[in-house]
């Protein structure tokens, strides 16, 4: 896959290697996707298939002074039966007692967390690292993390290479809206088409829509309106897309809870402020009336884009305060707060 998880391993990896001088290693279960090795710094060692079919690579497991599981939306990493080989997974037994720390990072969903006392068993040093403030009240208040909630934890946001991210934006006479992401349905509320048409009513001849990656349910409608520009996924680079647009509209369906959005986290580099939902880790992302606005429904986003257009001011306002906040989701900014929570 090459989703939020895997960006945020390969992302931190590279950070490690650029900014401290401790070695990173990735560690798979099984083989990598040809783009995700394209994404890596040349100073970051990859081993697939830990497990398979050679046990002889559990000494990589072994070697390591800490080891950061990741892709922990998964319920069997969280457990002592996977690291025993007794998942579905694969069937190789690791002596975990051998790997001096283990920390596990809730990218997509903490509950998994709550089995992580069986892993502790056998290693001495079990943490846990959650991607937003909600989650990290979840394990404080609820009755079904009470074997976990004595080990250390933090929120670390997901880093992002600001470097690459430019925040000049070049120059139009339109307030350019729009959003990236894989063309996944959760990603790309229906309701988009509602909202644009709506200010299409009001404001047509002053606004384009750019939208990248796109739902198929959704293309169809989108192509008829004139103002709006459909791309595939990734089919341009995010930062080059990033530099033409103003309002980043992370306008996701009502049921999702976005943990932590990294496309919000790099339209808000790029100097965007951000229209999103008033769920999960949005709320962590952005701060209401100052780097952009949390919607509980469709007419709240058509206001607020109504009063910034009426306000264009607040645009550039707004997007100077998002630059601002990016400096604590800098790739190195999150590597050394990280380094400091492993350390012993």
């Amino acid at each position: 896959m090459r989703g939020g998880s895997e960006l945020r391993c390969f992302e931190m990896a590279n950070a490690i290697s650029k900014y401290t001088d401790h070695v990173p290693v990735i560690l798979c279960e099984k083989n990598l996707s040809k783009g995700l090795k394209e994404y890596k710094n040349k100073k970051v060692k990859i081993i697939e298939n830990i497990f398979l079919p050679d046990p002889i690579n559990l000494e990589s497991l072994y070697a390591v002074d800490s080891l950061l599981i990741v892709n922990t939306d998964c319920k069997d990493f969280s457990t002592l039966d996977y690291w025993l080989g007794k998942s579905s997974r694969h069937s190789i037994t690791a002596d975990i007692s051998k790997i001096p720390q283990m920390i596990f990072l809730y990218n997509f969903l903490v509950s998994p967390s709550r089995y992580l006392h069986t892993v502790a068993e056998q290693c001495n040093d079990v943490r846990i690292i959650v991607t937003n403030r909600k989650f990290f009240n979840e394990i404080t208040k609820q009755d079904r993390y009470e074997n976990v909630r004595c080990f250390p934890r933090m929120v670390l946001e997901s880093p992002i290479n600001t470097q690459e991210i430019s925040p000049v934006k070049t120059k139009s006479d339109k307030v350019r809206i729009g959003r990236h992401s894989l063309s996944s349905e959760s990603k790309f509320n229906k309701e988009n088409l509602d909202l644009i048409k709506m200010v299409n009513k009001r404001y047509k001849d002053q606004v384009e829509w750019d939208f990248m990656g796109v739902p198929g349910r959704d293309k169809k409608e989108l192509s008829r309106i004139d103002n709006v520009t459909i791309r595939k996924a990734f089919s341009i680079t995010v930062p080059d897309y990033l530099s033409n647009i103003d309002i980043f509209l992370f306008f996701v369906s009502w049921s999702r809870e976005e943990p932590w959005s990294r496309a919000s986290g790099e339209a808000i580099a790029s100097g965007c402020l951000v229209l999103t939902t008033n769920k999960g880790g949005n709320k962590d992302q952005v701060i209401h009336g100052n780097n952009g606005y949390l919607c509980e429904e469709t007419k709240d986003f058509y206001k607020r884009i109504v009063y910034l257009m009426e306000h264009k001011e607040k645009i550039k306002e707004m997007g100077k305060n998002s630059l601002l906040y990016s400096r604590f989701f800098s790739s190195d900014y999150v590597i050394e707060k990280f380094i400091k929570f492993i350390e012993k």
